[in-house]
């Protein structure tokens, strides 16, 4: 036999709905902390520059390497706005079809724990976890069309490389 309060609602009714209530705001609570699920801020844990020579060997028309500035990241994020490409846990990339000119210097951004091999064109970069890697994009047949890669995802986007007229 179920009780009832005064106003005949079932006293079990209210327990499932004060359950449901308190997991709703842990749930919300654990979203807003660190190592939880993104806020849509898309910076996450102090990133380090990457860099791995043996995967930079650099191709006839393609990426070129930069070496990695010392400047704290949230720096580079702002200084490359409009010029940076994330990959997130899954190796999708955002964006996934930019248009530079040539000579332009690219962020390639890892916005997940686990470190990734990206290729652009026909030149590999190794990133780590959180992982960041300053490139700069050139090539002598242009336009020029480069194919983006993310660990075993292949074609994962593209970027369109155009003549720069202010040279």
């Amino acid at each position: 036999m179920l009780c009832t309060t005064s106003n005949g609602v079932k006293t079990k009714q209210w327990a499932l709905l004060v359950v449901v209530v308190l997991v709703v705001a842990l749930g919300y609570w654990l979203m807003g902390r660190e190592g939880g699920f993104p806020t849509g801020n898309s910076v996450y844990p102090t990133p380090t520059p990457s860099s791995s020579p043996a995967a930079k060997a650099p191709a006839k028309s393609g990426a070129k390497v930069s070496p990695a500035p010392s400047r704290p990241y949230g720096d580079l994020v702002k200084e490359y706005e409009g010029r940076r490409i994330q990959f997130d846990q899954r190796c999708q990339v955002v964006p996934n079809d930019p248009t530079y000119k040539n000579g332009s210097s690219v962020m390639l951004d890892n916005r997940s724990n686990n470190p990734v091999t990206v290729k652009v064109g026909n030149t590999s970069y190794s990133l780590a976890g959180y992982g960041y890697q300053i490139i700069n994009l050139s090539s002598t047949s242009l336009p020029k069309e480069l194919v983006v890669s993310c660990g075993s995802a292949g074609n994962v986007g593209k970027i369109l490389l155009q003549a720069n007229l202010n040279q």
